[in-house]
């Protein structure tokens, strides 16, 4: 089988991969018990500057829902958290993607939908630079306290941040043998699209790596 057939081949598992996600409802979690994470959804790759994608703005609908409704469930606000670039200007990273999110800058903001949930300032803030959320002190430090069974990860991008958020999520929880769930539901992530980064398979690719290893990837989370 040449690399075009085993390619296309591929390309069609994970089409069926994405297409047989099916929801999880709210109501199945105990709120008590549940925590929430969200990484990156800020200006800077929603709507403003080099990164920004309307592939990504597309979802914040999505998770705005999705953390009200868990809020209003019973989730606790010290059970939810929010995970954000805050580079400076000088950032190594820039090394491998254009300068974004500089802290201070309106690219490092939230987007202005969760700021208007009931409850914002109450949520737990984090601030990274890199684009793993685990080389957060205070991230850390906050995951380390939790007691929970289930934690939800939402945000973007799919094969970057938000993957490395629920591959370590998931690594941790099998390692210390935690027995959590970790849930990501796909239509609250998202990437960007790009000739040398096709969005969809970038998408499907990376959701369906985080199954692989014990993520349960829904389709959404409904109420």
């Amino acid at each position: 089988m040449t690399l075009h057939d085993q390619a296309q081949a591929y390309a069609d598992f994970l089409q069926t991969f994405l297409q047989e996600r099916k929801p999880l409802a709210l109501s199945s979690l105990e709120p008590s018990r549940t925590a929430l994470v969200s990484v990156d959804v800020i200006e800077g790759f929603h709507r403003v500057g080099v990164l920004a994608s309307p592939r990504v703005e597309a979802i914040i609908p999505n998770v705005v829902a999705l953390i009200d409704a868990a809020h209003q469930a019973g989730v606790a606000s010290s059970h939810i958290a929010f995970v954000q670039d805050n580079h400076p200007e000088d950032a190594q990273e820039f090394d491998a993607y254009p300068p974004h999110c500089v802290a201070g800058s309106e690219e490092a903001e939230a987007v202005s939908e969760l700021k208007a949930l009931a409850g914002w300032d109450s949520f737990q803030h984090f601030t990274k630079n890199s684009i793993a959320s685990h080389t957060s002190e205070g991230f850390r430090r906050w995951l380390e306290a939790l007691d929970v069974d289930t934690i939800i990860a939402v945000g973007d991008v799919t094969d970057l941040c938000l993957y490395t958020l629920a591959l370590h999520l998931q690594v941790r929880n099998l390692a210390s043998g935690l027995k959590q769930r970790i849930i990501v539901p796909e239509n609250c992530v998202q990437t960007w699209d790009a000739p040398d980064h096709p969005g969809d398979l970038y998408h499907a690719t990376f959701l369906h790596q985080l199954a692989r290893n014990g993520v349960e990837v829904v389709s959404e989370i409904s109420r």
